[in-house]
């Protein structure tokens, strides 16, 4: 074989080593969670039509043909939020509007809102009290629930014009919920080219999830859809970091089905915010380091054929790769900073190891375009859609005004939540965040919450405790790696005393899924050296891993309800209350 054949040959591939079996196990899993993911995420219509209230014209009057009881009026908010209104009744005698709610707030944007009337009234007057608003749909229901229709509705065509869409009772199938109403609002304006109201984070997570709006409308399928499309993607990634870490089909598909059944990644991969986009790429990240790390090593070892050119592309493509993942993880949210500190140390670690020989310096200025200027135009260009209230100078105005307001933003936040939770109580799950729950029916509800399979997240704290001891005392490489990629994430949590919650953990969770992978390899290897190999003893080893999975299937099947949204009897999301400060129905 020529020395170039040689080469070609050793040229990284991202997806070597697979075979037809991981080839099989790759679609099939990523096919099943895509349909789980998909089924019920959110509907495909929503009120699109709007009319607009300013200050010169502010009334919206009702006319219902005669004096009927109104029980409510529910409205479909367009993009701007927390809208006041005051209501009143005309009354024909005295020819005088009579006030019965002089301020009445509407909040949550791109869902109904329902403000009550309980009032006998012919005429309806609803005025707005603030500079703009900006009303989708108007629905008023009868004490009954019937939905009543103005006789003056043609007065107001964009109001009443998408009646068949009001769903009578409200979830989060047809409306925002918890930090959808900054994330998805963002990137509808975005869209429109309107004045950016989330602006404490970097911007490419909106971006992404305005593609979404773009091609589905803005709708609860098409706001969730692109997050969706991240948290699939993220099966068959995680697939490939654990068939190279371990070089086995079985552990590289057990560690996929622990993904699949955290209850945590199927949440965020159904809910319109950017956690899940800062996850796929950290995740992204932390596996072409590895790639590095490993060929690297090969390669001063002389175990990969070496080449004359500098970067040999079995070597640095992963690493040129790496810095690109870092820096649209940057773009996306601050915490990959974290995780670039992970990178740097685990860089620094590998490279005093293996100190390089020659082209030291061409290195040097290879790692500065990759981790440095590309992320740091990433990070520019993720601001391009912002429009200010003021206008910026220029582009770089723009990113460092928004900057400095992200960090004094999150230095300075004070606030208190009741879901949320410090970092330490993120391992044992002790308070999981209810981010939507509607009563659908006679003791019946509609859930959805963010929290962790408890039986991966508390069989993980021994698994990482054992990672971190391989680290420490026996100089375990990969558990070293999966140690710095843990602790990257975790620590600077630590030091932050801002609101926190459950959340924040799920970058680190995903690595804590990979040290369990880690304690199944172990186990098989141990297996294998102890009966030499013995059929028997491997077969009982994989049985009892397959046990494990099971448990942790049924523990997300048995949570599967208040996670989804689906709706369910009432009595069973309190029986589900495992630990005191869970809240997973109202």
């Amino acid at each position: 074989m020529t020395h170039a054949a040689k080469h070609q040959k050793t040229r990284f591939r991202p997806f070597c080593g697979l075979t037809a079996k991981d080839v099989l196990c790759i679609l099939a899993l990523t096919l099943f969670f895509a349909a789980l993911v998909f089924f019920r995420i959110g509907n495909t219509y929503a009120p699109q039509t709007s009319y607009t209230l300013t200050q010169e014209d502010r009334d919206i009057i009702l006319d219902f043909g005669d004096y009927i009881s109104v029980r409510s009026v529910s409205v479909y908010l367009n993009c701007l939020s927390d809208r006041h209104f005051a209501l009143s009744a005309f009354n024909e005698v005295t020819r005088k509007w009579e006030v019965f709610n002089s301020d009445t707030e509407v909040s949550s944007v791109f869902a109904w809102n329902t403000m009550d009337i309980n009032y006998k009234l012919r005429y309806l007057g609803i005025v707005s009290l603030d500079e703009k608003s900006i009303l989708n749909e108007i629905v008023a229901q009868s004490p009954e629930g019937d939905v009543l229709l103005p006789v003056n509705a043609e007065k107001y065509p964009e109001l009443f014009d998408e009646q068949e869409m009001f769903p009578g009772v409200s979830t989060y199938m047809d409306g925002t919920m918890f930090d959808e109403v900054y994330h998805g609002r963002t990137a509808y304006e975005f869209l429109h080219g309107l004045t950016t109201y989330e602006t404490t984070h970097p911007h490419l997570g909106k971006i992404l999830i305005s593609f979404g709006i773009l091609f589905f409308g803005m709708t609860p399928f098409g706001m969730r859809f692109m997050p969706a499309v991240f948290g699939i993607l993220m099966v068959p990634l995680i697939y490939l970091f654990a068939k190279r870490l371990w070089k086995s089909t079985f552990c590289a598909a057990a560690v996929t089905s622990l993904l699949f059944f955290d209850c945590m990644h199927f949440t965020l991969s159904r809910i319109s915010t950017i956690d899940i986009f800062a996850a796929f790429f950290i995740l992204l990240m932390y596996y072409f380091m590895y790639c590095y790390i490993e060929n690297d090593t090969l390669y001063r070892s002389g175990e990969l054929a070496r080449s004359q050119s500098f970067p040999p592309s079995n070597v640095y493509l992963p690493l040129a790769l790496c810095g690109v993942s870092m820096g649209l993880g940057i773009a996306v949210k601050w915490t990959g900073v974290y995780a670039g500190a992970g990178l740097a140390l685990l860089f620094l670690i590998h490279t005093v190891s293996f100190p390089p020989k020659k082209q030291t310096l061409r290195l040097f200025f290879f790692c500065c375009l990759f981790f440095i200027l590309i992320p740091l135009v990433f990070y520019v260009l993720c601001f391009l859609p912002v429009v200010g209230a003021v206008p910026y100078k220029n582009l770089l105005d723009k990113v460092l005004q928004g900057t400095r307001y992200m960090f004094d933003y999150h230095a300075n936040l004070v606030s208190t939540h009741y879901y949320s939770s410090p970092f330490y109580e993120w391992p044992i799950l002790w308070m999981p965040l209810l981010d939507s729950c509607s009563t659908v029916g006679d003791a019946m509800v509609s859930a959805v919450s963010t929290m962790g399979n408890p039986f991966l997240y508390w069989t993980g704290i021994p698994c990482l405790l054992f990672v971190f001891f391989r680290a420490v005392f026996r100089r375990d490489r990969q558990a070293g790696f999966l140690s710095i990629a843990y602790l990257a994430q975790y620590v600077p949590w630590m030091l932050i005393s801002r609101t926190t919650f459950i959340y924040h953990y799920f970058p680190s969770s995903i690595m804590m899924l990979l040290c369990i992978g880690y304690v199944m390899n172990r186990i098989l290897c141990a297996a294998f050296r102890r009966k030499a190999g013995s059929a028997a003893a491997i077969y009982k080893t994989k049985a009892a891993i397959t046990i494990y999975l099971v448990i942790a299937a049924g523990c997300f099947v048995l949570f599967y309800p208040v996670i989804s949204g689906l709706p369910f009897p009432l009595e069973w999301g309190m029986r589900l209350r495992w630990l005191k400060d869970w809240i997973l129905v109202l």
